[in-house]
């Protein structure tokens, strides 16, 4: 519902801040880099919304974007393998890295109309607006 105000918006934004709390306290005691959560700009542009994020690291192919009317879920994983092999000594490191973020949209949006872009690192998510009158459902005539 378009105009009426989410009275779990502020639950899941202090949730969100906790996953992130919880996330800073225990990096330092994970061999792995797991991260729970991403920075994200959410820009209003009069007939969308902009959401922009850093994702140095990733391919496209490691991104996971669900959207639908009042919500974007973010999701990237990869696992990278580098070896080093030289007469006596052998060397692996794995490195594992993941980020995960759910966002309440501001206003609801065309789910079915947004649209995605990837370049040098930084995710770009454009969010059509929805026509408030549209979400009104559809007019059937009665014979």
């Amino acid at each position: 519902m378009a105009g009426r105000p989410n009275p779990f918006r502020e639950l899941d934004e202090l949730i969100e801040r906790m996953n992130r709390q919880f996330g800073e306290l225990s990096g330092g005691f994970e061999a792995e880099s797991m991260l729970s959560d991403v920075s994200v700009d959410v820009a209003d542009q009069g007939d969308q919304l902009v959401v922009t994020a850093d994702l140095p690291g990733f391919s496209g192919d490691d991104i996971d974007l669900r959207v639908d009317r009042e919500s974007l879920t973010l999701s990237a994983e990869y696992e990278a393998e580098e070896s080093e092999d030289t007469g006596q000594f052998h060397r692996q490191e794995r490195r594992r890295e993941s980020v995960h973020r759910q966002l309440p949209l501001p206003e609801a949006v065309e789910a079915e109309n947004a649209s995605a872009s990837y370049n040098n690192g930084v995710l770009t998510v454009e969010l059509p607006k929805l026509d408030p009158e549209a979400s009104s459902g559809y007019r059937i005539d009665v014979e």
